[in-house]
């Protein structure tokens, strides 16, 4: 990592001039918040991969006789979430901030270039906030975990198997409820298509509470086809977030910007499991001079039951 300074020194010189400048005039790039796991079931565990059994009794009800006649098996089946160890690893020259506009990051008479104030800027202001953008908006929807190569640093979509990447598995093996829609969702027609997706779901779900998840884009275009079509209902409620009739909440996650999917599970089975909870600070280390921030974790994504995900995707 680099503190580039180039177009800073050619603007305002290559000298530090104190006029009042301080971290207030440092207007960071805007940032995805984190989202997705927020709608997960968060657990705490401490292995790298989370093991446990879904459980099915047959029919076991019959008609009475005298007889004794046994009826009911039970199966268990094998269901995992891996969590992935995740790291983030960066390296600054303090000194690079020197002879220029930002030297008020500088520390003069502070020896330990890991305490100036623009490693804490960096930790506070960019480091924390970009990880979370990673993560939401390269990883939990779109990653798919690929090992690192020995030596070569990696990609945020490398390092973390997404929801979509469950989603796209799930469809294949069929384990998961894969919902053929008449038509692929555009704006004019998204509120009628959410519902069609919303009225394949079992009917033993009736009354458990679920969340739809989709592009925010597709969450607006149901909104404005909605109001289209129901703008003038009585009981039109533009800021209702849930399929009418039914308790479906509808969620837009920006993880899934640009993609062509809809997902649902009860609130329940959506699983974000990490080994503590929480994120610590980076460790800061100093050598010759150079600050090294690097900091690593552990977090997984995955379903309780497989069986309860609907999915239906299209090109």
């Amino acid at each position: 990592m680099s503190i580039t300074t180039t177009d800073l020194k050619a603007q305002f010189g290559a000298h530090y001039i104190p006029e009042g400048q301080n971290e207030s005039r440092l207007l960071s790039a805007l940032r995805q918040k984190t989202v997705t796991t927020t709608y997960a079931k968060p657990l705490i565990y401490d292995g790298d991969t989370y093991r446990f059994s879904n459980v099915v009794l047959g029919e076991i009800v019959q008609q009475f006789q005298k007889k004794f006649t046994p009826k009911g098996d039970i199966e268990f089946k094998p269901n995992e979430i891996v969590l992935r160890n995740i790291k983030i690893d960066l390296s600054l020259y303090p000194d690079d901030v020197k002879a220029s506009w930002l030297g008020f990051l500088e520390s003069v008479n502070e020896q330990d270039r890991a305490k100036w104030p623009i490693v804490r800027y960096m930790i506070e202001n960019e480091v924390i906030p970009q990880l979370k953008s990673d993560l939401e908006t390269k990883g939990y929807f779109k990653g798919s975990y690929v090992a690192p190569t020995d030596g070569v640093a990696g990609t945020t979509a490398g390092a973390i198997d997404g929801v979509k990447k469950l989603l796209d598995a799930g469809i294949a093996d069929s384990s998961m409820q894969n919902v053929a829609l008449s038509a692929a969702v555009t704006a004019s027609n998204a509120f009628d298509l959410v519902e069609e997706f919303v009225d394949n779901f079992d009917s033993l779900l009736d009354g458990v509470k679920m969340r739809v998840y989709m592009d925010p884009k597709i969450l607006r275009w149901y909104h404005r086809d909605k109001r289209n079509t129901h703008g003038t209902d009585v009981n039109y409620n533009p800021d209702k977030p849930v399929v009418d009739f039914t308790n479906v909440e509808l969620v837009g996650l920006p993880s899934m910007a640009g993609e062509n999917y809809l997902w649902a599970t009860p609130v329940d089975n959506f699983l974000y499991i990490r080994r503590v909870n929480g994120m610590k600070k980076p460790k800061v280390e100093e050598s010759k001079r150079e600050v090294f921030l690097m900091t690593d974790w552990w977090e997984g994504l995955g379903f309780g039951h497989n069986e309860l995900v609907y999915v239906s995707t299209w090109v």
